[in-house]
């Protein structure tokens, strides 16, 4: 998402985000097309619906919709996923 790789003793690291939560209230399955790879920072600002994915790509600041990257795609990601999340955001859940 922001392109910046976290380098430790072990090499980059980074971590997956389930796009539609597992489990109780969301039920979004572990599958590839539910995940993004993101550092740990966004990883967590996406969890608390802080930043969210717009139609076209762009990862947006909740609070005030501000555009600040570019998601990039190295697998299939699905829009409905997306939608999901971008849903709870938007309506402040």
């Amino acid at each position: 998402m922001c392109g910046e790789p976290l380098e430790t003793r072990g090499g980059p690291y980074s971590e997956a985000a389930h796009i539609q939560g597992l489990g109780s209230p969301h039920f979004g399955p572990d599958v590839l097309e539910n995940l993004l790879c993101l550092c740990p920072n966004h990883h967590k600002q996406f969890d608390t619906f802080s930043i969210y994915i717009d139609e076209n790509w762009s990862v947006c600041m909740t609070n005030s919709g501000e555009a600040k990257w570019e998601l990039t795609r190295r697998h299939r990601i699905d829009t409905e996923y997306v939608a999901y999340h971008r849903d709870l955001c938007l309506r402040g859940w």
